[in-house]
């Protein structure tokens, strides 16, 4: 008996043994008839394994998309701050039933860079996950903690006027989340939080005074000492289906905008400056995760431009060598263990990996004028 396959030109035959005589008559016909698609190569599909960034803001994401029954509220940012090690803990606070996506994501079968991520989650119990401490998850630069949270969600839920007043939407690694204005919402409202989670209040309010207070003394100088835009010309280069846009000003000194940064890495081209964490973004990439030294301390600050074809706008300069380094750090962070082909034209990584892969032979310091 057997089936023939047209298109390869193979039959394959079969015959019924019982089982005690399987083996011996596999054994038996591979050695006589030594049948070549045995010896064929068997295609290997690998899952894709997220990066840590990635599978936070998929967690996130999760977290803030509304369902049946949580239509308003599902989980809440109620604040972060800023440890010795410039590490910046943003403190989460989620419902019972949303601990399950923390749980697949611990315990994800082709996960283990994301599997230790997490730390002091869970143990094995007769195969069943316990949670026995608050989830953390650890990325460099941040930590997420996350916390019960459904006494808060469940009473900002049923007080409309207390939502409007102490909600606000924000960004964290460019995903929309919802966040608390002032935490002393718990202590006012007496809502029942965990100890754990009541320790970390001051730090919350210390960070939150020390924000108010460098807005307050750097409006207060903006007044004091108005400053007029400072004049730029720009030209823009097409590089591997990538525009870059080149500003220079009145010293010779060449820049890029972070306008072009987020657009490459992040996909948006005006990210909201307080939301979206300008400033501490560049501050933790430059300071802790690019491999050299050189761009340590660099003072990031948003200044008013005006360009000669009547542009005025506020940006983040950041020098061109920087540029460069920092979008060669994320090619190599992309294209780490890579196995797949590379992004489409159409995918938002696309412009990271041409300009990325560019930049491996080539300097932007070419196209100076």
């Amino acid at each position: 008996m057997g089936t023939f396959n047209k298109k390869y030109n193979y039959t394959i035959y079969y015959h019924p043994f019982s089982i005690e005589q399987l083996d011996e008559k596999e054994r038996y016909y591979i050695n006589t008839l030594k049948p070549e698609l045995n010896n064929s190569k068997v295609k290997q599909y690998l899952p894709k394994v997220p990066t840590l960034e990635e599978e936070i803001k998929r967690i996130l994401k999760v977290l803030n998309k509304p369902n049946s029954l949580y239509p308003t509220i599902r989980s809440l940012i109620l604040g972060q701050y800023e440890d010795d090690n410039n590490i910046i803990h943003f403190l989460c606070l989620i419902n019972p039933n949303d601990y399950d996506i923390l749980q697949n994501s611990a315990t994800k079968k082709h996960g283990g860079l994301v599997r230790d991520a997490w730390s002091g989650l869970y143990r094995h119990s007769n195969r069943i996950i316990v949670w026995i401490d608050t989830p953390i998850y650890t990325m460099s630069g941040y930590h997420f903690e996350f916390y019960g949270g459904l006494e808060v969600i469940n009473y900002l839920e049923n007080h409309r006027d207390e939502r409007s007043h102490y909600l606000q939407n924000g960004s964290i690694l460019d995903v929309d989340v919802l966040m608390i204005k002032d935490p002393k919402i718990l202590t006012l409202s007496n809502l029942p939080i965990e100890e754990k989670l009541k320790e970390k209040l001051p730090l919350l309010q210390n960070a939150m005074n020390t924000n108010n207070q460098q807005d307050s003394q750097n409006q207060s100088q903006e007044l004091m000492t108005p400053s007029l835009p400072k004049k730029m010309t720009r030209w823009l280069v097409n590089i591997e289906e990538v525009e870059v846009e080149i500003c220079k000003d009145e010293h010779n000194k060449c820049y890029i905008r972070h306008n072009l940064y987020w657009y490459i890495i992040h996909n948006r081209k005006n990210p909201d400056p307080i939301h979206n964490c300008v400033i501490k973004n560049f501050e933790i990439i430059v300071n802790n995760r690019l491999p050299t030294i050189w761009w340590v301390g660099y003072s990031f600050k948003f200044e008013q431009l005006e360009f000669e074809d009547g542009l005025i706008t506020e940006a983040v300069l950041l020098p061109l060598k920087m540029f460069e380094d920092l979008i060669k750090y994320h090619f190599a962070e992309s294209t780490k263990n890579f196995t797949a082909e590379p992004p489409k034209s159409h995918n938002y990584e696309y412009k990271q990996y041409q300009l990325g892969k560019w930049l491996q032979n080539n300097s932007l310091e070419q196209f100076k004028k």
